[in-house]
């Protein structure tokens, strides 16, 4: 096995230890994303076919908020006890390092969105067993494009003084072209608006994935020498 695959298995295995032991952000975030779903749900509630048309809205925006609290806490247990320095100066391939932490954040994500999409389709009675493949994809898409921008930048948590404050502020921004593209992407799948077919905005959240991707392997060795 090459040193990539040791260190990425490696630090993979060591996140989910802990976080099946703990349960610390798994629970935090879960809990946030089913709060958000009431608060989202009895404020919007209506007629069936208005709940339709609110409903990629509300999603995307449960995405946009539980995966900022799910990448905050990427380096948080490599803060202590300097764990973090001795990583990035250790011969681990830093790429191996990103990767096994974009891994652990997109499956808290879609964790997250696979217990608040059918909790939202039952409280605003909406039906959308027939739309489980087309948002099923949409949303891995944009789950994967959110954890490959905000994984990197979460480095910059890594001592700051007010790292809830500022990763947000640096990461909202970067992935707005994702958030769009998945509301007007669910919008058209759901027929809630006379737009492009679903998959035309599927296949532009997929090339900024590519594109973030590339981008966030190559600079990420920068930004931990930095």
């Amino acid at each position: 096995m090459s040193p990539f695959w040791r260190c990425f298995m490696a630090i993979l295995e060591k996140d989910v230890k802990i976080e099946l032991r703990s349960k610390e952000t798994v629970a935090t975030v879960v809990l946030f994303g089913v709060v958000l779903t009431f608060l989202f749900a009895f404020g919007f509630i209506g007629d069936p076919q208005t709940n339709l048309a609110v409903i990629p809205g509300i999603l995307w925006a449960a995405l946009l908020l539980s995966g900022a609290l799910s990448i905050g806490r990427t380096f948080a247990r490599e803060q202590e006890n300097s764990a973090f320095t001795a990583l990035a100066l250790s011969p681990t391939p830093r790429s191996a390092i990103l990767a096994a932490k974009v891994i652990v954040n997109i499956v808290m994500i879609l964790g997250v969105m696979l217990v608040i999409t059918p909790l939202i389709a039952v409280l605003m009675h909406v039906d959308l067993s027939g739309h489980v493949v087309g948002l099923s994809s949409l949303i891995t898409l944009s789950a994967i494009g959110f954890a490959l921008v905000g994984t990197p930048l979460s480095i910059m948590a890594v001592g700051a003084r007010f790292p809830e404050v500022l990763l947000p502020m640096v990461v909202f921004p970067l992935v707005t072209p994702v958030m769009i593209c998945g509301v007007r992407g669910s919008a058209a799948l759901l027929g809630t608006s006379v737009d492009l077919n679903y998959m035309a905005w599927a296949q532009m959240i997929l090339a900024f994935d590519i594109m973030i991707g590339l981008g966030a392997f190559f600079l990420f060795d920068w930004m931990v020498s930095e």
